[in-house]
């Protein structure tokens, strides 16, 4: 469904956004204590909450006693009013996530698939409409989708850009595409962008005003976020850490295509590395080739040391050029138990500077979590906040899944 614009006037949608968003952070609340913490008037309160009521987004959870006064109604956000859904496309993996308007989470769903980025996409919105029938939930009531997956979104076309495994010819509009399906607005997010909002809501980065996130996994790739926004530069392209000069021949043909740094860094080029030094191929993940360092592998431990010094450059040219307070480790090769501590006994031969450095917490999740927080945080602003005057609702805290 398409959420179309409050006809209300505009200071009564400022009273109707403070309401809200006190509703989300506390939940159960009466009108009195609303009235008291939003600084509103009793009588407009009783306005605001008739008009949520009216519209079905609150209900009455209960009855609150105390010992001196009259007893008081509690009201409650509907969960059941509307729905956000939460996309990750990745490589050979879908993964899904339904969430209510009050954040909590209904239904989680993976899926391992095989195809290019348009076939994915058509896998997507099919296993989005697939929940909603298997949960019981009207398609009407789905308000907004976003798709988190690799490359960056160019703001001017919705085009897909920087995801030669995913979409070599720069056509496809995913947002188009999942909105015929899905009836409804869909944003869509970079990836690792999305990892790092997601680790900010409900991971390590949780109230930690400038951070990054640094991904080594098929690809790599960076997230940064200072006073809790995301910098996304302006084709939508920062961070692509892949791009840096350095790892691999910057000029070379691959090194233009892929990034010069993915392509030592990335999966395909650590199984290389180790190819190369078993003489065949192995058949291994990069993941695999990673842990093998462990056991009494001298191919993988060497595959491993270098790793972790291309991982520590990609670290101190991060630190030097946004310097974050922290930055989280993720992606399925950075998340290999070692990898992060070799890198942080490598970093003092590389800089002077104390880098905070930490394992992602949601860990191969983030990306979808953060998909849910960015479709959340839009219906939110989408619904009550008024467009005439932009302004950012809190995110809810973490609700029970």
């Amino acid at each position: 469904m398409t959420i179309s614009a409050t006809s209300y006037p505009v200071l009564r949608q400022i009273s109707v956004r403070a309401a809200v968003d006190m509703l989300l952070q506390e939940g159960p609340t009466s009108r009195a204590t609303l009235a008291k913490k939003t600084g509103l008037s009793k009588q407009t309160m009783s306005e605001v909450i008739r008009i949520l009521e009216e519209d079905g987004w609150v209900q009455i959870k209960g009855v609150e006693t105390g010992r001196v006064g009259r007893s008081a109604v509690t009201y409650e956000f509907n969960g059941e009013r509307g729905f956000a859904a939460g996309i990750e496309i990745g490589s050979g993996l879908i993964r899904v996530a339904l969430v209510d308007v009050t954040g909590r989470v209904r239904v989680e769903r993976e899926q391992a698939v095989n195809g290019d980025g348009a076939a994915l996409v058509a896998k997507a919105g099919a296993m989005v409409t697939g929940l909603l029938g298997e949960e019981g939930i009207p398609g009407d009531r789905l308000l907004l989708a976003t798709v988190a997956m690799p490359g960056a979104v160019e703001p001017s076309t919705g085009r897909l850009r920087l995801a030669p495994d995913m979409d070599p010819s720069e056509s496809l509009d995913v947002a188009g595409s999942l909105q015929a399906v899905l009836g409804c607005e869909v944003s869509v997010e970079n990836d690792i962008n999305a990892a790092m909002l997601g680790e900010a809501w409900r991971g390590c980065a949780a109230g930690v005003e400038t951070s990054a996130f640094l991904s080594l996994g098929e690809g790599v790739g960076l997230g940064l976020m200072a006073g809790g926004v995301l910098i996304r530069g302006a084709r939508g392209a920062a961070g692509e850490l892949a791009y840096l000069p350095f790892g691999g021949n910057p000029d070379a043909p691959e090194g233009l295509e892929r990034g010069a740094l993915e392509c030592v860094l990335g999966s395909r080029g650590i199984i290389e590395r180790y190819d190369r030094l078993t003489g065949g191929a192995s058949g291994f993940q990069a993941a695999d080739i990673l842990q093998r360092a462990h056991q009494a592998d001298e191919a993988a431990a060497e595959v491993l040391r270098e790793t972790a010094r291309l991982a520590a450059l990609a670290l101190v040219s991060i630190d030097a050029m946004f310097d974050p307070e922290q930055i989280v480790l993720g992606g399925t090769s950075g998340l290999v138990l070692g990898l992060l501590e070799e890198v942080q006994a490598i970093l003092p031969s590389f800089t002077r500077r104390a880098i905070r450095l930490e394992r992602s917490q949601l860990e191969l999740r983030a990306p979808l979590v953060g998909a849910v927080a960015i479709a959340l945080n839009l219906m939110h602003n989408r619904l009550f906040s008024p467009q005439d005057i932009p302004s950012q609702l809190r995110l809810p805290p973490v609700q029970a899944t």
